[in-house]
């Protein structure tokens, strides 16, 4: 693995799944005896494999060093693909943790942090409920990504090593299991607003249109969205007037792209499409539909939106949620203490504004 990540090879680095105790045999042997590149390479797939307590102690020393040299100078950068996060009105870290039941907290840069989180995919065992990333207050909001064990392992989940093959029935256990993760996520964020006044969740799917949002405020449900079940919604918000919610349609003629040609390049139709739209909902008027972002950005802080006009107080950290304690950290190769934001895909979409 050493080698192939020094050589600059594709890596992948679900591979990590597969690593034994034998791996990190070899991996200390190489820290002990191979070219400076390679030592490199094997103390970040040590920590990949087996956390910090596999790097040793000088290893774990170095690297602690290093990221509080970087602290005082840390510059908050816009975050991708956050998916999921709460946002708590408090500066209070210590608190924070207590209410989620994280432990092992480990000080991070915003950049390494959100490099931990981002590749947190892994479908195998505990690999995406074993840790949560901390942000430092954020213009007086500390925001948490990721969820506490109990409520990715709450009463009345099906776990996914027992689900049947059979595709209705997967498709059956998924709907089940996301009606009580709603459930628990309204009760999560009520119990988090009975201690700092305010709770909020976030969500926003990067593969397709779903999103949902809580708020909860001194132990009372304010507002409860989700894209998915607009049936299930508790409440409104001011910060929703002036926008069609996900799941409205935009109310456009009848016909409005009937005689649309199709022509032998299908890009076309989709460019004439998005022009279309685009022009009808400015001469009718008609709003933007909202989604979480928008929510979190008009009430609390926003993760993609962040920079050096953010006030910041404190720290980040990494933290062990039980299923961490228990199982072990998540595998996560970092290849560097510096993040930035990939570019926004282009889409063809974009190359006309008319």
């Amino acid at each position: 693995m050493a080698e192939t990540l020094v050589a600059g090879e594709h890596f992948n680095a679900w591979d990590l799944d597969e690593a034994g105790p034998e791996a990190l045999a070899e991996l200390r042997e190489i820290r002990r005896t191979g070219s400076p590149a390679l030592r490199n390479a094997a103390r970040a797939l040590l920590f990949a494999v087996g956390g910090p307590e596999a790097l040793g102690e000088y290893d774990l020393g170095l690297v602690r060093r290093l990221i509080r040299s970087k602290l005082a100078d840390d510059v908050p950068v816009p975050m991708d693909c956050c998916e999921v996060w709460y946002a708590i009105p408090t500066t209070d870290q210590a608190a924070v943790l207590d209410a989620f039941g994280l432990s092992d907290a480990e000080p991070v840069t915003m950049s390494l942090g959100t490099e931990i989180w981002s590749r947190r995919h892994s479908p195998l065992g505990h690999q995406r409920c074993a840790q949560v990333y901390v942000s430092p207050a954020l213009d007086g909001w500390t925001l948490v990504f990721g969820s506490a064990s109990p409520d990715q392992h709450p009463p009345g989940i099906v776990e996914e090593r027992d689900w049947d093959a059979g595709p209705r029935d997967r498709y059956a256990n998924i709907l089940a299991n996301e009606a009580v993760w709603r459930r628990v996520t309204r009760e999560r964020c009520v119990e988090l607003s009975r201690r700092f006044g305010t709770a909020h969740f976030h969500f926003t799917s990067h593969g397709d249109a779903m999103t949902s949002w809580c708020i909860a405020e001194k132990g009372e449900l304010v507002r409860f969205y989700d894209a998915a079940v607009p049936e299930e919604s508790v409440g409104e918000l001011a910060a929703e007037n002036g926008y069609l919610l996900p799941h409205e349609d935009t109310p456009l003629p009848e016909g409005w792209a009937d005689d649309i040609e199709h022509t032998e390049n299908p890009l076309d139709w989709q460019r004439e499409w998005v022009r279309r739209h685009r022009r009808l909902k400015a001469e009718l008027g008609i709003p933007d539909h909202c989604d979480a972002d928008t929510i979190a950005e008009a009430l609390s802080v926003h993760p993609g939106k962040i920079g050096p006009h953010t006030r910041v107080e404190g720290h980040g950290v990494i933290a062990l949620t039980r299923c961490g304690r228990e199982y072990g950290h998540p595998r996560t190769l970092l290849t560097g203490l510096a993040y930035t934001p990939p570019p926004e895909r282009p889409s063809i979409f974009d190359e006309d504004r008319t």
